[in-house]
């Protein structure tokens, strides 16, 4: 089952080496605002649904939620050593910067728990306001197991996307395009942790039903001999 270890450390831009004694401090985070299309300055009045964002603007505020977001980190790494991957999100604001929706279009850290504190990091922030119109943004950041994982057996992998697709049909209510899921599987074939990606900000909503029915799989022995061992494994669920 879970065993305690270090707390993890986030990268945010770039990996490093994390030992159980020390850590170097984490370096600026990695971040990225799509871009916006061009506004017209001209005298038409017209104003498009998504107007510019400025990128250098988001980067700040983003660094400027780098503690919270390893606390996020922090926290879940006390009972689940392994935990680690990478995320993505992706945002859009109203003309006030205030957030009307958040997700995560990418995600392997395999501990929903962990995501849904830094989605709400996120949307607890008042963001820059857009040129004009609303504003959409994405940033990602890496984090390090301070544990690193076993990989799970293809077999047992397919074994398992193949019991979660049917477990979880009940979660999607008509949401079409797949959901990425990531899990820490015990020994026993118990699945210890579980985290999700939609496939659109409609899919969020979906996300925790997901993650409680994969928690309830089981696919049978994977570790013969080491019971503190976990096995991780991302795979779709269409």
């Amino acid at each position: 089952m879970t065993r305690l270890g270090p707390a993890a450390l986030l990268i945010l831009s770039a990996l490093c080496s994390c030992t159980r004694n020390a850590a170097p401090p984490p370096s600026s985070p990695r971040l990225t605002a799509i871009p916006a299309p061009a506004i017209d300055r001209g005298p038409t009045s017209y104003e498009g649904e998504i107007g510019g964002l400025s990128q250098e603007d988001v980067e700040e505020q983003f660094t400027a939620l780098r503690p919270r977001l390893i606390e996020c980190v922090r926290s879940a790494s006390q009972r689940l050593s392994w935990i680690g991957g990478r995320v993505t999100m992706r945002m859009r604001t109203d003309r006030a910067g205030h957030v009307r929706w958040v997700y995560l279009t990418d995600s392997t850290l395999g501990d929903r728990d962990t995501e849904r504190c830094v989605l709400r990091v996120v949307q607890s922030k008042t963001w820059p306001r857009p040129l004009s119109g609303e504003g959409l943004a994405e940033a990602s950041f890496d984090v390090d197991p301070s544990e690193a994982p076993r990989a799970l057996p293809s077999y047992k992998s397919a074994l398992l996307a193949q019991r979660a697709r049917a477990a979880t049909s009940k979660c999607r209510k008509g949401l079409s395009g797949p959901f990425q899921a990531t899990a820490y599987i015990g020994p026993a074939g118990e699945v210890i942790a579980a985290g999700v990606a939609p496939p659109n900000e409609k899919g969020e909503q979906a996300s925790d039903c997901i993650v409680d029915a994969l928690r309830e799989l089981r696919i049978g022995t994977v570790f013969a001999m080491d019971r503190s061992s976990a096995a991780k494994t991302t795979f779709p669920i269409p």
